[in-house]
């Protein structure tokens, strides 16, 4: 893992107002390459009902964004993974009445012993993709399959390595 300074959302991705939700989401990868995804609960209400997505939820009051992620894998899969490196920062508010949400991905590898421990609490199942078999999940969470397919496509992306970030800030 690399060293990175302390997790900063207001610095990482500055908006114009609060966000209504502050969201962890774990990009799971296994040492094969495959990625880990929930199968969301088909239950009214529920944000994307159904839909295949990343393990995570919402940061509690106070709480930083790794913290949260952490909180959350212990919660949903019962895995307290020894890794964690933040991947991307994401907000969305797809109309001007949509509550806007600023999500925190993490890449979170684990290794086969660790899935075979893994106990899903919450959401109707789980499944082991290839970034190729995510993308063609229906339905599938959109900015979910963004930060896995920006993950997977990371280093075609950006072959020499992300750009350090004082030099990609505007003043």
């Amino acid at each position: 893992m690399t060293e990175t300074a302390a997790l900063r959302p207001e610095l990482i991705a500055p908006l114009a107002c609060t966000p209504e939700r502050n969201i962890a989401s774990a990009v799971m990868v296994g040492a094969d390459g495959r990625y880990l995804l929930q199968h969301r609960d088909d239950i009214p209400g529920l944000h994307l009902p159904g839909h295949w997505g990343l393990f995570g939820g919402s940061l509690e009051p106070g709480e930083d964004p790794e913290t949260g992620m952490r909180r959350e894998l212990l919660e949903e899969l019962g895995f307290a993974p020894p890794a964690i490196e933040p991947l991307a920062v994401s907000i969305h508010a797809f109309w001007p009445e949509a509550p806007v949400f600023r999500i925190h991905f993490f890449t979170v590898p684990f290794l086969p012993a660790e899935f075979d421990r893994m106990v899903q609490t919450e959401g109707a199942g789980k499944g082991l993709f290839t970034a190729a078999e995510a993308a063609a999940l229906d339905p599938i969470s959109p900015w979910d399959l963004c930060a896995l397919l920006f993950h997977a496509r990371r280093h075609r992306l950006f072959p020499e390595g992300l750009p350090p970030a004082s030099s990609s800030r505007q003043t």
